[in-house]
């Protein structure tokens, strides 16, 4: 399988565990789910930097809320994401 984003991640049959970040989910994660539907994305955007710092690999963003335009709530996010590096 390979995965791409910023980098590309290729795992196979012998990869080591593969860290998954999912504190980018408004299902999930309260406090994410908050920050996004008051468009706080500056701090949104740290919560998955923190991921990253604490060794996430891939992080799992999901945006799929009924209060939210999830299309446009992912579209801004992850534009956000890709113009930093983490």
């Amino acid at each position: 399988m390979s995965l791409s984003g910023l980098e590309p991640l290729t795992v196979f049959r012998g990869s080591n565990f593969i860290n998954v970040g999912e504190r980018t989910n408004v299902s999930g994660s309260r406090q994410f789910a908050r920050l996004i539907r008051d468009e706080k994305y500056e701090e949104a955007l740290v919560v998955a930097r923190q991921q990253v710092e604490n060794g996430a690999q891939i992080i799992d963003v999901n945006m799929d809320e009924a209060m939210l335009d999830s299309e446009k709530a992912m579209t801004r996010f992850l534009n956000m994401v890709a113009s930093i590096r983490m």
